[in-house]
C-alpha cells in the first residue's frame, strides 16, 4: 500500500489490526477493523505535530486501491480535511489530524463526519462564532455582554415580544 499523499512511499503497519503509517509524511491510514486498536493509541504514536504545508490541499487515492477518496471538512480552530474511501471505509489522517480528532471526542463516531447534516451543523456553528466575534468587536465587550445577558433572560420569557418592543421604543425615544 502506498501513501495517498506521498504516492510512492509504502505504508507500514506496527502490529496486527493496527493502523498503517507513512514514515515520510507522518500520515495514518485507518481501516474499519483497526478502529478499536487506534482508540487506545497515545498521541506520540500518532505523532501530534501538524502536517507539512500544503499537505491537506489535495485528496488522494485509496491506499487499498479503490480509487479517489472523498473529503470532509472538519471545522475546528484551524479547519482541515479528512479523506475517506467509500468502498473500504478506510480514513486517511494527515500528520496531527488524529490528535485533533481525539481531543474533540469526534473519534467515537468517525463516519458521521461525512454526513451532510453534520457538515451543515459545523458550518452553522462556525458562522455563529464569526457573527458573535464580529459583533463583540464592533460593540465592545461591555455592551455585547449586556445584550447577550438580556437575550438569555428573554429567551424563554412569555412576554418576549413586549420586551423587545419596549427596548426598540427606548432606543428611538428622544
Amino acid at each position: 500500500m502506498n501513501c495517498p499523499k506521498c504516492t510512492t512511499t509504502k505504508l507500514k503497519q506496527t502490529g496486527y489490526n493496527s493502523p498503517y503509517f507513512c514514515e515520510a509524511c507522518g500520515g495514518m491510514w485507518l481501516l474499519p477493523g483497526s478502529r478499536a486498536e487506534v482508540a487506545d493509541m497515545t498521541v506520540t504514536e500518532a505523532d501530534g505535530e501538524q502536517a507539512p504545508e500544503g499537505q491537506d490541499s489535495k485528496t488522494g487515492l485509496c491506499p487499498s486501491g479503490h480509487g479517489i477518496m472523498i473529503r470532509a471538512k472538519i471545522e475546528l480552530d484551524e479547519p482541515f480535511f479528512l479523506e475517506k474511501c467509500t468502498a473500504c471505509g478506510g480514513i486517511w489522517f494527515d500528520k496531527g489530524e488524529w490528535q485533533r480528532i481525539a481531543e474533540t471526542n469526534l473519534a467515537d463516531n468517525l463516519s458521521v463526519l461525512w454526513s451532510s447534516s453534520w457538515q451543515r451543523k459545523q458550518s452553522r456553528e462556525k458562522n455563529r462564532e464569526s457573527f458573535l466575534a464580529m459583533n463583540q468587536n464592533l460593540l465592545g465587550e461591555s455592551v455585547f455582554d449586556a445584550i447577550m445577558e438580556l437575550a438569555e433572560r428573554l429567551k424563554d420569557h412569555p412576554d418576549q415580544d413586549r420586551a423587545l418592543a419596549l427596548l426598540r421604543q427606548e432606543l428611538t425615544h428622544p
